[in-house]
């Protein structure tokens, strides 16, 4: 799938139930989440990576942020109040739309439409922070590896980025990746779907470290029985 057919497939994901794409609880599937609960979900995440940050004595200058795979601002929003200024993108125009819908905080947050493998709105060395949390599990390898080449050439000398990224268990390395795709083509058809795609963790860490990112921890959370959730602590060198 190319960047033009994923842009139009997150779009019409994004029309049909915005909220619940984001945070797939099966309770609030239908459009059933409450947005003030689903953003408080964003406000608690936030407020812990943060912390955790200090945990790990890794201090974050607070001018600029970064939110990449914003979906409808969900996290977007919870960084607002900690940063002068906070990007958020994302590659579906219908999630930009419900974005800017639910944006409180116009004069600190923006959002951007990004449908290429670079960040083109922002310059070299301009983000302080850069946060990404199930986004690019969503995301090819191909262009996945990309977007983390960009957070390296964004982020500011000594800048702190913190990536969730996924990588296959035992069990589902089993399954070819031609298998798999065989099996999405027959379960989906043409109909709007996010597929899940995983990265070995040393690959995860080749290419930030080449781009000039220093990693600094690494966290592992069991997601699914095919899947390992890392999140990834790396601060740009």
């Amino acid at each position: 799938m190319n960047l033009t057919e994923w842009q139009s497939t997150w779009d019409a994901l994004g029309r049909d139930d915005p909220l619940w794409v984001v945070l797939t609880d099966p309770s609030r599937k239908g459009g059933r989440w409450d947005p003030k609960e689903f953003f408080a979900v964003g406000e608690h995440e936030i407020n812990t990576v943060l912390a955790d940050l200090k945990t790990k004595n890794l201090p974050v200058a607070r001018q600029t942020a970064l939110d990449f795979g914003c979906g409808v601002g969900r996290l977007s929003q919870a960084l607002a109040p900690h940063f002068d200024q906070v990007h958020g993108v994302d590659i579906s125009p219908s999630m930009i739309d419900h974005a800017n819908r639910f944006n409180q905080f116009p004069e600190k947050v923006t959002y951007h439409i990004n449908s290429s493998i670079r960040l083109e709105a922002f310059e070299n060395n301009s983000m302080d922070f850069i946060y990404s949390n199930i986004a690019l599990q969503h995301v090819e390898p191909r262009f996945s590896k990309e977007y983390l080449k960009e957070f390296m050439r964004v982020l500011r000398p000594r800048g702190i980025a913190v990536i969730q990224m996924i990588s296959a268990t035992l069990a589902r390395k089993l399954f070819p990746e031609s298998f798999v795709a065989a099996y999405r083509r027959v379960k989906h058809g043409h109909k709007p779907y996010f597929g899940m795609f995983g990265i070995p963790e040393k690959k995860i860490i080749r290419v930030l470290e080449q781009a000039g990112g220093e990693v600094i921890a690494v966290e592992h959370t069991p997601f699914t029985w095919r899947w390992v959730s890392m999140r990834f602590f790396v601060r740009k060198k």
